[in-house]
This record gives structure tokens, sequence and C-alpha cells, in this order.
């Protein structure tokens, strides 16, 4: 079966589910053996480079493989930070809102995180958000995570780059979605009744996501909301591209007549990462810079939940 088919029916499983929770545990089996299914992520990614820009305009560590009305599937690399420091955050503390998330490893040694307590995030005294820890471990190959919706968690970057296959989709059938699905052609319009629903108060009635109270970091030994922020792009293309071209060293992803006629998708200056691909030279994994807004250590949070 190709990988576009696979993808779908995954999508068709979740959108007929009365109960989503119970549909990701059902898929957990089948959505593990994907993982590991390298003709199906060799073929998905390969569909993923020729349908969007994602070589070209690389500033995201991640791959678009499906998204159908509330369901996103997609690859999501995790890079060492450059400076090689010790248990830095990849990201703030967050959740999905109303989203579930299965995910497993594809390539790497896995990387190190925190869950907290679903919807500790909403006890707060003064300014201080009172989040409570469910679990701390590696995530490595083999087997699978869930995340539950409105539940915290914090990825910490890896000691080398980690790929994992994500599975989202909202906790349960939502009113917007046929909505999206008649705008999908018009996303300026889509984008502007969202804002409007939003300032209005309807987005909860509407299913539509949190667009506040999303991200949290430590601050002053307490953890705070970060405030004002929206998840920038990971880092120039200069330092994603071979992230990228890194994993698809890990996972012998080197089609050598795939590449060759794709290579014009990348600027010139990052050619050379093809040939070294196609001809298994060793891609160095230098990881990225990261941002001075997602950079925390897991002592300044776990010091900071008391």
């Amino acid at each position: 079966m190709k990988s576009k088919d696979i993808l779908e029916n995954l999508a068709k499983k979740l959108h007929s589910s009365k109960n989503r929770q119970i549909t990701h545990e059902k898929l957990i089996g089948h959505f593990e053996d994907l993982c590991a299914d390298k003709d199906f992520i060799h073929e998905a990614i390969k569909d993923c480079i020729k349908s969007t820009d994602v070589l070209s305009n690389a500033n995201n560590l991640f791959f678009h493989l499906l998204t159908s009305g509330d369901i996103i599937i997609a690859i999501n690399l995790f890079s060492p930070i450059m400076d090689r420091a010790k248990d830095i955050t990849f990201d703030n503390i967050h959740h999905h809102g109303w989203r579930l998330l299965t995910t497993g490893v594809i390539s790497g040694n896995g990387y190190e995180t925190i869950n907290f307590v679903k919807k500790s995030h909403e006890n707060i005294n003064d300014d201080s958000v009172k989040l409570e820890v469910e679990d701390i471990y590696k995530h490595t190959l083999g087997g699978s995570k869930f995340v539950d919706s409105y539940q915290p968690h914090v990825v910490f970057h890896p000691e080398s780059t980690t790929a994992t296959l994500a599975m989202w989709s909202a906790e349960k059938p939502l009113v917007n979605q046929k909505i999206k699905e008649y705008l999908k052609h018009f996303s300026k319009l889509r984008t502007t009744l969202s804002k409007i629903a939003h300032a209005t108060g309807l987005g909860n009635k509407l299913g539509l996501n949190p667009i506040k109270g999303l991200y949290y970091h430590p601050e002053n030994g307490k953890i705070v909301e970060t405030i004002n922020y929206s998840k920038p792009a990971d880092g120039p293309p200069k330092e994603i591209l071979p992230c990228m071209f890194k994993f698809f060293q890990q996972i012998g992803f080197d089609d050598a007549d795939f590449f060759n006629k794709i290579k014009n998708k990348l600027a010139p200056e990052y050619q050379g990462l093809v040939e070294m691909l196609i001809s298994h030279e060793n891609i160095e994994d230098k990881g990225i810079t990261g941002n001075i807004r997602r950079r925390f250590t897991k002592k300044e949070i776990l010091s900071s939940l008391n």
C-alpha cells in the first residue's frame, strides 16, 4: 500500500471515531510498525519533498505528511544544541490544547522529556503556575508515547538528531472542521474568521484551539506563563538542512536518482549535502543554535516546581 493511502486510512479511522482516545490506543500497534517501516517513511518523505517547499524554505524541523481537518501526521526532528550544553529545552513547556498526540521514535538515540499532570497549568497562584510532574522519561526506539489534550510537557535537546512520527487529532470531532474544509482554498478568509472568533469569545464554541495559556517557562524560582510568545522558526536553512540530511542518512534515505532530480530545490550553497548523502560521506550532526526564548535547563524547571 502506498504511503498516501496508509496516512489517509489513519485519518479516516480517527475521523470516524466516537472516542478519539480509545482509537489512538487501538492504533498503537499499527503506528509503531509504521515507525519501523523504512519503505513507508522513505516514500512519505519523498511525497512531502515533491509537494511542498520543505527544502527550499527550510526553517523548521518537521515534515508535514498529512493534514486532514483536525488530523495532522508529521515527522518531527529533534536536534542537538550546537554548543552541546546539557539538559537544554528544545521548546518551552507547552500543551497542545484539545489535541491528542501519539508519537514514536523513527531514528536516533531518543530524547528526554517531562510530562506534567493534565491541566495542572491551570493551578495558578498570583503569577506562579503550579505544574505537577506526571513522569520523566527518555523516549527511545521501540514503543510509543501518548500525550493527552491539555497536558503540559517539555522536550530536551538530544545528544544526536532524533526523529519521531507524530499523529495529532482533536480529542473529539469538532464543529469547525466542516467549516475549515469549505474554506480550505481561502486561507486568508479562514485566518480572518478565526481571529474574529477568538476576539469575540466564540473560539471555544467553534472548537478553536486556545491562543493564550499555551507556553510556560521557569523564571525567578517559579514557573510562569510565557507572554507574547509564538513558536518561532527552529533556525536558518544553514542549520536546518544539515539536520534534515543527517536524518536522511540515519534512515538510509539516499536514493541518488530522486535526490539528483530535486537537487535544484536547494540553494547552490546547500547542494553539497546531496553529494555527501548519495556518496555515503558522513554528515556531521552539528545541531542548531536554538532560540534564547526557548533555552532553559531541566534543573531550572524542576527547582521551580516547589
